[in-house]
């Protein structure tokens, strides 16, 4: 990010600079240069690109799929432990800690780091749309080509849209600004609430869209990755922005009575439109060797180290018969798995016994292609026995750590893949699209038989089970959808907490489960207040959600420091997750 900008360090809740241009400062006229250098802006363009991959599977929002009780772990880096844990440090779930102050392990960093990665996307993007604006031209003479300013300048408009539709998913309010926002006086903006931001998100992903529409063109080289990272065309970027803008409405709910109000039709429209629409496509980001193990990309790393993060036994008693939750003390839930579901398979694993110490069983012709079964458990029992789990996800294994993924060069790697920790990471996939888009058109009460196809296309085509014809009814589809989202989803950001708690899934405490209300454990918050260290910087109250004694959709309150921009901060959490996120604590 671009230390001269002029949102670089004025406010960290904007990632706005301090520097006034017009007015006496030293850093202006290279300022000036820096927002009129196509090679420069380019560079933040595609830094901006990493920064939004690297927030989306960030370190510190680890915990959000355990309290989706998607994966599960005992460890306490990231909080994991303290944030996903049933009566360990609160009654039931804690709420968040929104202190600038608290230490990881007691949840601090989990609200502020995605703030701080989406603000710096949103900053880095705004500053080449001010350049193009001020014009900078990225071809030899925009008179008579203008076909890369305009591809960068529908990029930058994406990642705008895909910066604040993060923060519309993840925090209850934010600040709706872009390059015509008038910042000469930032401490008089106002946050704009969640509903705000997810349609000021859609307006901007519109334009993106409108804008990738003129001329033909190709993404930058190294844009997606470094060395191996994909090139994407204008049309695949259509796609993609349409898959995003469905997800986004989808997923934006906190709660059933939400879900029901959401705009379905328009989900089905837009992802009709999307990676899986026309010529279907996987959108990936290369993950680098330098980059690998949690050095920047962290969720499926974690997710697929079958020493580290394992499935919980709420989606392994959905993906077998023969796995109960919670897990059975003392014995553990049994190898091999039992599964229609080629996904899930036999269970097996590897070239041979036992290849990594993990008790697996080598792979057989019934071996799956997402899970396997290890017979041993790996976390600490007095930590909760409802952490353990036997069943492992595998389906992005070549990303994960060293000792706990298939074996360097690997035949069975997944994705073509060295397995030395690097390759392609699908961040969204053709299934993620089918499967909204037939939710889309389930709950807007449109053509069911194409749902069902496109649930079919994962149900079938990936899992092997029978193929759904759309006369099973809502109630059934709904079903086959839902036990398709928790497989195709899994691993993708925390898409499973924001998938979790739209369900409307209630049941009371029984068999050693806890409660569950609207598809969380109780007192799980729903969503992540404006980090303190903003609201500090603003002078107003900090508040949080969730925990015991406050409903977790209303926000409850607790009580100046030097002004660093997005940017920094978020580099922070970069260096702690790279110290942190290959130790078990």
């Amino acid at each position: 990010m671009s230390r001269l900008s002029s949102w670089a360090a004025l406010l960290v809740v904007i990632a706005m600079g301090a520097c006034d241009l017009n007015v006496g400062n030293p850093n202006a006229p290279d300022a000036k240069r820096a927002f009129s250098d196509p090679a420069g802006l380019e560079q933040l363009l595609s830094g901006a690109i990493r920064t939004w991959a690297e927030t989306r599977e960030n370190y510190f929002i680890l915990p959000l799929n355990t309290q989706a009780n998607n994966y599960t772990a005992s460890w306490n880096n990231a909080a994991i432990r303290f944030y996903s844990s049933v009566g360990a440090d609160c009654p039931i779930r804690c709420g968040w800690t929104n202190a600038s102050t608290a230490p990881e392990a007691a949840g601090g960093p989990t609200v502020e780091a995605a703030w701080y990665g989406y603000h710096t996307v949103l900053s880095s993007s705004t500053d080449v749309l001010r350049g193009i604006a001020g014009g900078t031209c990225f071809d030899d003479d925009c008179k008579t080509d203008s076909t890369l300013t305009t591809r960068n300048k529908a990029v930058a408009k994406m990642l705008q849209g895909m910066a604040i539709a993060g923060i519309a998913m993840l925090y209850d309010s934010g600040f709706a600004v872009d390059e015509t926002t008038d910042l000469s006086n930032p401490r008089a903006l106002s946050f704009s609430n969640r509903t705000q931001m997810r349609d000021f998100a859609l307006t901007k992903l519109n334009e993106s869209y409108t804008l990738a529409g003129v001329g033909g063109w190709n993404t930058g080289d190294n844009w997606f990755g470094l060395t191996q990272g994909r090139t994407y065309t204008n049309v695949q970027m259509q796609q993609l922005i349409r898959t995003m803008q469905a997800e986004l409405i989808a997923l934006w709910p906190r709660n059933g009575a939400e879900n029901t109000a959401a705009d379905w039709a328009t989900v089905a429209t837009y992802a009709a439109q999307g990676v899986s629409s026309g010529t279907p496509y996987d959108w990936s980001y290369y993950v680098d060797i330098n980059a690998a193990e949690c050095g920047d990309f962290c969720i499926k790393t974690w997710g697929n180290s079958i020493g580290t993060e394992r499935v919980d036994t709420r989606v392994a008693a959905l993906v077998t018969t023969n796995h109960q939750d919670p897990w059975p003390v003392p014995g553990g839930n049994p190898c091999p798995t039992i599964s229609a579901d080629k996904r899930v398979g036999d269970g097996s694993w590897g070239p041979s016994d036992n290849f990594n110490g993990y008790a697996t069983k080598a792979a057989t012709a019934n071996a799956g292609t997402d899970f396997a079964c290890s017979g041993v458990a790996i976390f600490p029992p007095a930590r909760g026995q409802y952490h353990q789990s036997n069943l492992q996800h595998i389906r992005y294994n070549h990303l994960a750590a060293t000792g706990e993924r298939l074996p360097n060069g690997s035949p069975a790697c997944p994705l073509a893949a060295p397995c030395d920790g690097s390759g392609q990471d699908p961040l969204y996939t053709r299934q993620m699209n089918d499967l909204l888009w037939a939710e889309g058109l389930i709950r807007s009460g449109g053509d069911v038989a194409l749902a069902a196809a496109k649930i079919n296309n994962s149900r079938v085509g990936r899992g092997g089970l029978s193929a759904l014809t759309g006369v099973e009814g809502t109630d059934s589809l709904l079903k086959a959808l839902q036990y398709e989202q928790e497989i195709e989803f899994m691993g993708q950001g925390t898409d499973p907490f924001f998938n979790r708690r739209r369900s409307g899934y209630n049941a009371a405490a029984a068999g050693g489960r806890p409660q569950y209300t609207d598809g969380l454990i109780v007192n799980t918050p729903r969503q992540m207040p404006v980090p303190a260290k903003e609201l500090d910087v603003l002078l107003k109250e900090i508040y949080t959600f969730g925990g015991p004694g406050h409903p977790d959709m209303v926000a409850s309150t607790g009580g100046s420091a030097r002004v660093r921009s997005a940017g920094e901060i978020f580099n922070d959490y970069l260096q702690l997750q790279r110290a942190f996120g290959r130790l078990h604590r």
